[in-house]
């Protein structure tokens, strides 16, 4: 039972390595919400255009490196950085994930420190996407607490949060949707030790559309031809099908 943590003190040590390009919207809901309990925050921009870095750099306990990609999307890269970013660290978990995915629970720190305790290396994720009709642009209150209506989206369960010391490769698939790690002993995986994954990404249908349009033009030939990021080559159809289907949608956040 979670409550058998409420006394604990907190000494858990989290990491964030969250992927960039021009998300200058987005950025503070993500930097707002994870600095509260991330002891460091790596944020990999893929040649940001926009004010997203400069946004950033406000924050404190925030560093920056930079991925290279000739000014083109290429998903292989970007699975490259994802698999790899993390190594080194000596933190309790990291969190490799993009920016507008959120790590929820209503108790995720007395969760997190009793996955630490039980010795678990990736906790169970379950995925949601969030949904509503406008972008959120109030950046005094958490995203969180504005948007707390979803639909379940089992392509969201991404194992985004594992223990760095006991896995040697995550061998994430593109867009980090599955993983095949490998570990460095036998180890406790999950325990039904659950999270929720919370995916910010439908917040309006032109704020989408524009989005969408900007991968699609910068999409590198040879993702092109792998398909990956199939959803921005679907233009506006994939966008107005998530949202003609949002009357489906409940509360996922209390």
């Amino acid at each position: 039972m979670i409550s058998e943590t409420n006394t604990m003190k907190h000494t858990i040590n989290i990491e964030l390595y969250v992927l960039c390009f021009n998300e200058q919207k987005m950025i503070r809901h993500t930097l707002n919400y994870y600095s509260k309990f991330c002891s460091k925050i790596v944020i990999i921009d893929n040649q940001s255009t926009d004010d997203s870095i400069e946004l950033a750099s406000k924050y404190e306990h925030v560093e920056f490196r930079y991925l290279d990609s000739d000014n083109e999307f290429v998903e292989d890269k970007l699975r490259e950085t994802r698999n790899n970013c993390w190594k080194g660290s000596v933190a309790d978990y990291v969190i490799v994930c993009d920016m507008d995915e959120f790590l929820y629970d209503e108790n995720l720190m007395e969760k997190l420190t009793l996955a630490k305790q039980r010795n678990i290396v990736m906790p169970m994720i379950v995925g949601y996407n969030m949904i509503n009709d406008n972008f959120p642009l109030d950046y005094d209150s958490l995203i969180t607490t504005q948007i707390k209506f979803g639909k379940r989206s089992n392509w969201f369960d991404k194992n985004i949060i594992f223990d760095p010391k006991k896995v040697k490769e995550i061998n994430f698939s593109p867009g980090s949707h599955q993983c095949y790690p490998v570990f460095y002993e036998n180890t406790i995986t999950d325990e039904l030790l659950e999270l929720k994954l919370l995916h910010y990404k439908y917040l309006g249908r032109e704020y989408l559309y524009k989005k969408h349009k900007d991968y699609v033009n910068r999409m590198s030939a040879i993702s092109k031809e792998k398909k990956h990021g199939y959803e921005y080559l679907d233009g506006e159809k994939h966008i107005d099908n998530v949202f003609d289907s949002s009357n489906y949608i409940t509360k996922i956040i209390n």
